[in-house]
């Protein structure tokens, strides 16, 4: 039930930007600690500097004569042909929407259905043979209507055509040449070619890569080849950063990860122990969440290692298990204080396990040994205070969304949940009871809860502008829409989506926050307006319909229905376990007939898992309450049984007020004389 939009070409260019600018300065760093080391190369042109001869019987690759074979077998592919999915779906949409016997539509869409599509030249015979399988009497207008809506969707492949050629050409095996012992390659003073070259690499007698470049250039190639690898990942998980993330966020990351190894690369210039490269683990675990932050120590565990030449093991084992730890202990206390605390529990453990390893291993005094766990603790230290001062610059600059925020946001004592309680309160008390809701069922299948619950308590924001036009804060009982025409009442309704959205920025909530307000309505019928509508005179039900879009997220498609849940149940006269299932089921398939869920991830599983939820939290708000005796009736009836007049005890004390001892309308207790509420 998903759909995901592909990201647009200039998202794509920036990111492959920012990967070869992690490419590049992982390179520089690797560079500044291996350094360079001269010799002198062989030039392709230039003179041998002395004869090479083959040392034993040999056989080596004719380069020119297995080209050559290549080739030829290249040449034999012919173009492989797919069919264009576009006009597939036209094709297959303008034969099911023709009219014509069922046996002809299949015919056509199973030909149609071939992975390799259907030529121009084969269309005359799929209209033939598909208008035989007409009725006698329908076969010519088959064969008249499969002409006009039949096109070829049969399209060169060129992908897998040069697939198809490489595999043919990679299929040929090597031309080899023989070569004796002691035949000579080349003389002292000839030119040095390609092709002897080649012979001189493959036995092994020189390399003729490294002869073609300086070696210090070799150097830089292999610390660029080494960098590349360490940035496979961010190419390799490209999709779901791009998909996660905006290219500023990931150029804060990458910006972020490249600093802390810059800084982590003069840092070790002082002490090889001085290490705090777990600020970068530990921020992108408060900002990602666990898992990247676990995935980001283990790498700046390798990348760390291959900074520090000295001892890489033991800054490899300090660096990941302080990492590690910094990241657990920040996830587990949730607040920004904790960074600190985070930082100096990593770089305790870090220093506890390299004073481990100097036991079990030695190498090192156990003073130098103890100063070294000193300089991990000062590092990790080091780095959590960094991080606390980063995490306002990544959430308020690059739009980062934190746990920390979230749970800031959803205090009421945030500036538009206050506006929201003060002009909205039966609003207000509608989003708690949802939040509720739907932060238990997207817990339950899977989802990121707490931005569920936050999301559910803004969703409604925007009804702050009128809220007199909705029922939950009408507490005088009278209804404006009752003088306002159908299709008024239903702009003025549909408006608290957009004035939500715009609330929203107004107040600066992060971005992740609007589809939660968009989205919570999906493209459904304002059904109560409609039908006034319908009562005046004939309407488009279009014009009564939420403008969207449908919920793209399991966490508001959840909203959607807790909305409507919550909504509805408020009308039930019994609000049993099985009347609020019926309720549930009702309001499910409704919305799923109307293919509201057709663009998020929610699967039928998940809607029995919601039902559910919603079910067992439905039923204990709304369980059956005894009706209490008033304070009158309980006087009245110590009255009658002591004898007394009841108009006497009814008089005896101002009604509606309780004597201290006395229980109240609620139950409970009283000390002191307390208003009665009345129900």
């Amino acid at each position: 039930m998903s759909s995901s939009a592909k990201a647009s070409p200039a998202r794509w260019s920036k990111y492959w930007l920012l990967g070869i600018v992690a490419v590049l300065g992982l390179a520089v760093l690797l560079y500044s600690v291996h350094g360079t080391r001269q010799r002198s190369p062989l030039h392709l042109g230039q003179p041998s500097p002395q004869t090479f001869t083959a040392p034993v019987d040999t056989q080596v690759i004719d380069w020119i004569a297995t080209q050559r074979e290549r080739q030829a077998a290249r040449a034999q592919i012919e173009t492989v042909f797919t069919s264009d999915p576009e006009l597939e779906s036209l094709v297959l949409a303008a034969v099911g929407s023709s009219g014509l016997p069922p046996t002809v539509v299949d015919a056509v869409i199973s030909r149609y259905q071939d992975p390799s599509g259907v030529r121009a030249d084969a269309i005359p015979d799929l209209i033939a043979s598909a208008a035989l399988l007409a009725p006698e009497d329908r076969q010519r207008e088959a064969r008249l209507v499969l002409e006009r809506r039949l096109v070829a969707t049969s399209v060169p492949n060129d992908r897998l055509t040069q697939a198809a050629r490489d595999a043919a050409a990679g299929a040929v095996p090597s031309v080899m040449q023989s070569l004796e012992a002691g035949q000579v390659i080349v003389r002292e003073g000839e030119p040095l070619d390609e092709d002897v070259l080649r012979v001189l690499d493959s036995l092994g007698l020189y390399s003729a890569q490294a002869d073609a470049v300086t070696q210090t250039v070799w150097i830089v190639i292999g610390c660029l080849v080494l960098a590349l690898l360490l940035a496979s990942p961010l190419f390799i998980a490209r999709q779901r950063l791009m998909d996660r993330l905006t290219p500023t966020q990931v150029a804060f990351l990458v910006a972020l990860t490249l600093l802390t190894l810059g800084a982590q690369r003069l840092a070790v210039l002082a002490s090889p122990h001085f290490l705090f490269a777990l600020l970068a683990a530990m921020t992108v675990s408060v900002l990602l969440g666990l898992n990247a932050g676990l995935l980001w120590a283990a790498w700046l565990a390798l990348a760390v290692g291959l900074m520090v030449p000295a001892s890489p093991l033991l800054a490899m084992a300090a660096t990941l298990v302080g990492s590690v730890v910094a990241s657990l202990v920040v996830q587990t206390l949730r607040t920004r204080v904790a960074l600190p605390v985070a930082g100096a529990a990593g770089g305790l453990v870090a220093g506890a396990t390299m004073l481990a390893i100097v036991i079990m291993s030695g190498g090192l005094a156990l003073s130098s040994a103890s100063a070294g766990a000193a300089f991990l603790f000062g590092g990790g230290l080091l780095a959590g205070v960094v991080a606390l001062g980063l995490l306002p610059v990544a959430e308020s600059v690059f739009g980062f969304l934190t746990d920390f925020r979230l749970l800031e946001l959803s205090s009421p004592s945030e500036r538009l949940m206050q506006r929201l309680i003060a002009e909205a309160p039966g609003t207000y008390q509608h989003s708690l009871v949802i939040s509720n809701l739907v932060e238990q069922a997207v817990k339950n299948i899977g989802g990121d809860s707490l931005l569920a619950r936050v999301g559910a308590l803004y969703h409604d924001v925007g009804k702050t502008r009128r809220p007199q036009f909705f029922i939950e804060n009408q507490f005088t009982g009278e209804n404006p829409h009752d003088r306002l025409s159908p299709h008024l009442s239903y702009l003025i309704v549909i408006s608290h989506v957009r004035d939500g959205i715009d609330l929203a920025r107004e107040y600066g909530l992060p971005r992740e926050l609007e589809p939660f307000i968009a989205e919570h309505h999906g493209t459904t019928v304002l059904s109560y307006f409609y039908k006034r509508a319908l009562e005046e005179g004939q309407v488009e039900e279009l014009n009564f319909r939420y403008p969207g879009p449908k919920p793209q997220s399991k966490e508001t498609a959840v909203l959607m229905l807790a909305d409507a849940v919550e909504s509805a149940s408020r009308t039930l006269e019994d609000p049993s376990p099985s009347t609020i299932r019926a309720l549930i089921d009702r309001l499910f398939e409704q919305r799923r007939q109307e293919e509201q869920f057709a663009e998020s991830p929610l699967n039928f599983n998940d809607l029995e898992v919601i039902a559910s939820t919603f079910e067992r939290m439905l039923t204990a708000v709304l369980h059956r309450r005894i009706t209490y005796p008033s304070a009158e009736e309980l006087r009245g009836l110590r009255s009658t049984r002591s004898g007394a007049p009841a108009a006497h005890a009814a008089t005896s004390k101002p009604p509606g007020r309780a004597e201290a001892g006395e229980v109240d309308a609620d139950g409970r207790g009283s000390g002191r004389d307390v208003p009665v509420p009345t129900r």
